[in-house]
C-alpha cells in the first residue's frame, strides 16, 4: 500500500463501542492511518490499552474524561443473564420466530436498551476528549450513531464493522435471509422487527434530546461513512441506499504475536487442524460451547478452541487445546478450517487467511453472514435452533473435502490481499479532514 504524504500529520481520534469485534476493526483502520504518517488516538476502555498501543496508536482513557454524574464502564456492562437469555433463544427459535413473538422480541432488545441507557457517560467523555485534543477528524464504530457524533463541529466518519444489510434494501439485518429469497419474506421480517424496536428507537430519541442535538437515523453519515466488508461478499446485486458510504474490504489488525506454534498436546495427533471461536459475548455462556465441542471429541481431527472469559467452565477433550484468550490472527494461517459465530470481523480474518468456514450464528449480523457464506460457496452453516452433533460433524467433512469451496476461498483471499480499497478509503478520510481544515482557516 502506498503511503500518501500530506502537509502535516493529521490528528485522528477513533472510538468504538465496547466489543472486541468493533475494537479490532478500528485497530485495523488505525494501523493503516499510522502507516500513512498520521497521529492516531483511540479513546476506549482501560482493558483495551495494551492492544491499542501494540498497534502504534495512542490510548486515551474514557474514564479519565468522564462527567462526574455519568460514569463509563471498563467492562461489558450488561448482566451475564442477558446473554444467557439471548443464547437460549438462539438455540430454540429461528430469527423469524423471535421477531414474531412480542415477548421474545422485547427481551432480545433489552440488552441494547441497557447499553443505550449507559451510553450517556461515553458521550460526555467523547465530548470532553474532543474539546481537549482538538482532532482533525474522528472515526467511530458503534451499532448506531451517537449524539456526540452529531454535536461536535468537525468531521465524524461512522464505521460499520457489522454486515452492511442496513445500507441496502435487501435481506434485513439479523434475518438470515438469502438474496435468493422472496422480497415478500424480507418485508415480513422487516415489519415485525420494526415493531420490536419501537422502544429502543424511543429511548434513542430521548438520548439525543438529552444532549440537545437533532435526531438522526442509525446509519446517518453526513459526509462519509465506511463499512468494512469483503468486496467479494458485498451485495453487488443491490444499490446502496446512502451514497455517502464506501466499502473497506478488510481491516485486519496486527497479530498479538509474530508466530503461533501448535501446542504440544495436539501437535503430533493425526487429522486436520480446526480452529473454533464463538465470539466474545457467547464466551460468557460456556454451555453453548460445550454443546458444540462434545460431538467433536471422537472424530479424527485436532481442535484449537478460544474458550473466552469463562473458559474454566469449558470442557476440552483429548483432541483439543484451548485458552481463554488466543491470538486469532496468528492462529488462522496454521489451520485447515475455521468454525465461527460469523461476526464480520472474524469472517474477514478467516477469509483473508484463506480458510473455509462453518458458521454457527447466534444473533445480529451473524445470521446474514452465515447465509452469505453459503450462497457464495465459501463454507456452510449450522443453525443453533436445529443444531445436532451429527450435523456439525457432517459439515466438517463436507467443507474440508469440497474442492469448490476451498478454491473459492483461496480466490477470495487473493482478492482481499490485493485490494486497493484501503488506499482509497484512507485518501477519502484524509481529503475530508484537509478540506474541513481548509474551510475553517478561510473563515
Amino acid at each position: 500500500m502506498s503511503e500518501t504524504k500530506v502537509n502535516r500529520p493529521l490528528k485522528v481520534l477513533i472510538s468504538a463501542m465496547n466489543g472486541i469485534g468493533h475494537l479490532n476493526a478500528c485497530l485495523g483502520i488505525g494501523s493503516l492511518l499510522v502507516k500513512r504518517g498520521h497521529d492516531v488516538y483511540f479513546a476506549h476502555y482501560l482493558p483495551s490499552k495494551s492492544s491499542i498501543e501494540k498497534n502504534g496508536i495512542k490510548f486515551i482513557s474514557l474514564a479519565d474524561h468522564q462527567h462526574p454524574d455519568y460514569k463509563v464502564f471498563n467492562e461489558l456492562p450488561a448482566a451475564p443473564h442477558v446473554f444467557e437469555d439471548k443464547i437460549a433463544n438462539s438455540m430454540k427459535y429461528s430469527p423469524l420466530e423471535m421477531v414474531s413473538d412480542e415477548t421474545i422480541a422485547r427481551g432480545e432488545n433489552l440488552g441494547w436498551i441497557m447499553l443505550l441507557e449507559l451510553s450517556k457517560g461515553e458521550n460526555y467523555s467523547m465530548l470532553n476528549i474532543i474539546d481537549q485534543l482538538k482532532p482533525d477528524i474522528c472515526l467511530a464504530d458503534y451499532l448506531w450513531v451517537m449524539p456526540w457524533m452529531v454535536k461536535v463541529n468537525l468531521p465524524v466518519v461512522p464505521v460499520m464493522s457489522s454486515s452492511p444489510n442496513d445500507l441496502y434494501y435487501g435481506p434485513p439485518l439479523s434475518s438470515g435471509y438469502s438474496m435468493y429469497d422472496s422480497p415478500k419474506l424480507w418485508d415480513e421480517y422487516r415489519t415485525l422487527a420494526s415493531k420490536g424496536q419501537l422502544e429502543f428507537d424511543e429511548k434513542r430519541k430521548k438520548l439525543f434530546e438529552f444532549f440537545k442535538v437533532d435526531y438522526v437515523s442509525r446509519t446517518f453519515a453526513k459526509q462519509l461513512g465506511v463499512y468494512i466488508y469483503p468486496g467479494p461478499l458485498d451485495y453487488h446485486e443491490l444499490q446502496l441506499v446512502d451514497k455517502n458510504w464506501v466499502r473497506l474490504d478488510s481491516a485486519v489488525r496486527i497479530p498479538e504475536t509474530s508466530d503461533f506454534h501448535v501446542p504440544e498436546k495436539i501437535a503430533n495427533l493425526p487429522g486436520r487442524l480446526i480452529y473454533i471461536s464463538m465470539g466474545t459475548l457467547a464466551s460468557m455462556v460456556p454451555k453453548m460451547l460445550n454443546i458444540i465441542l462434545e460431538p467433536l471429541a471422537n472424530i479424527p481431527h485436532r481442535f484449537i478452541v478460544s474458550k473466552g472469559s469463562n473458559g474454566d467452565s469449558v470442557n476440552l477433550h483429548d483432541n483439543m487445546w484451548g485458552d481463554k484468550f488466543v491470538d486469532q490472527v496468528a492462529i488462522l494461517p496454521k489451520v485447515d478450517l475455521f468454525i465461527t459465530h460469523g461476526g464480520s470481523n472474524s469472517l474477514i480474518e478467516g477469509l483473508v487467511a484463506g480458510k473455509p468456514l462453518i458458521v454457527i450464528p447466534q444473533f445480529g449480523d451473524q445470521h446474514n453472514n452465515a447465509q452469505r457464506i453459503v450462497d457464495l460457496k465459501l463454507g456452510s452453516k449450522v443453525n443453533l435452533w436445529e443444531f445436532s452433533g451429527d450435523k456439525l460433524v457432517n459439515q466438517i467433512d463436507y467443507v474440508l473435502n469440497n474442492e469448490e469451496i476451498n478454491q473459492n476461498v483461496l480466490k477470495v483471499s487473493n482478492q482481499l490481499k490485493n485490494s486497493d480499497s484501503s488506499d482509497k478509503v484512507c485518501s477519502l478520510i484524509e481529503n475530508l479532514a484537509k478540506s474541513q481544515n481548509s474551510s475553517t482557516s478561510n473563515c
